[in-house]
């Protein structure tokens, strides 16, 4: 018994660090129950998990970003770069697929290494340097296609994106499945999530402690390029065809998604758990506002107020925190 309760340790600790966002996830379900019967189906709960894939890999990486205290807003455009690249390249018809798959996720380690050089090494704040790569990055995909759509329907691409298994399951579910294992392997079992936290609670002593600030800072950024690329080269598969505006908001949803997974602004708290909870969330209020057909410009309304509460709550608990 002794065992056993060992091994369980681990998962009811989970539940413990999340039921917060546990009790959200339930309470949004009912209520979005209450207001469409449609939501409670295979299909409805299928088509959660495959709108959901991209942001989950987006807002994993994205957390590592905020656990250092800091803040990535160019991967929205990085998956409309990737995307729109990859749709020219081909559709053009010159170049196998896999060349232009690669060449697409070396752009977008390209741009997190941009971002980390600046950010790291150059010392500009995340913000700015973030907005001006999601600038050049927005600009580059218009440049590219001179604004209009890009066609690309080679089936060995586009199945890449649309392959089901297992019933209905779409294959971008695996692959936000495996990149989650990676992250979570990445931050739990290694030196570098450890750093990371260090780094977000006190950079200083972080640096004192012999930590080397600049490098682990870098890795976040890394991992949010390539995954953002990645996202832009299956969103394109899925669309067959390539758009300049693809990924505008991205960031908005995963940033509210660690929000909401627990994740401090400031800094040195968040988990992967409470992420992927809090992904689940924003997929639940995005599918949920559309069973209703509420306008998507109201849904950026919801979904800003969603931010600006965790982010009060996130205040709130700190001043308790200092006052105890």
């Amino acid at each position: 018994m002794k065992q056993m309760n060992k091994k369980m340790n681990p998962v009811i600790g989970w539940f413990q660090m999340n039921l917060g966002s546990l009790l959200g996830l339930m309470a949004l379900c009912v209520i979005v129950t209450l207001m469409s019967d449609k939501f409670i189906s295979k299909d409805n709960f299928l088509n959660i998990l495959k709108s959901v894939s991209t942001n989950m890999m987006l807002a994993c990486a994205l957390t590592m970003v905020i656990i250092l205290g800091l803040i990535d807003i160019s991967v929205g455009s990085t998956v409309g770069l990737s995307g729109i690249i990859c749709a020219t390249l081909i559709g053009s018809g010159k170049y196998p697929v896999w060349q232009v798959i690669i060449l697409c996720l070396a752009i977008g380690l390209l741009v997190g290494a941009v971002n980390a050089v600046l950010i790291a090494y150059i010392k500009i704040p995340a913000f700015i340097a973030t907005l001006a790569t999601q600038n050049i990055g927005r600009g580059l995909c218009q440049v590219i296609c001179d604004g209009a759509p890009v066609r690309c329907s080679e089936e060995s691409f586009t199945k890449l994106g649309t392959t089901t298994f297992f019933g209905g399951v779409s294959i971008t579910v695996a692959y936000s499945v495996f990149f989650v294992i990676l992250i979570c392997i990445l931050m739990y079992k290694t030196r570098v999530g450890t750093y990371l936290y260090a780094i977000g609670g006190n950079e200083l002593a972080a640096e004192y402690s012999g930590i080397n600030v600049r490098v682990i800072t870098a890795i976040p950024y890394l991992i949010g390029g390539f995954f953002a690329a990645f996202c832009g080269v299956i969103w394109t598969a899925r669309l067959g065809s390539g758009s300049p505006t693809l990924g505008q908001n991205f960031e908005l949803d995963a940033i509210a998604a660690t929000a909401l997974g627990g994740a401090s602004m400031s800094g040195g708290i968040g988990r992967i758990g409470g992420t992927m909870i809090g992904v689940l969330m924003i997929g639940v209020i995005n599918n949920g506002l559309n069973l209703i057909n509420l306008n998507s410009f109201y849904q950026l309304i919801v979904k800003g107020l969603v931010v600006a509460i965790s982010v009060i709550i996130d205040v709130m608990r700190k001043k308790r925190t200092m006052k105890s």
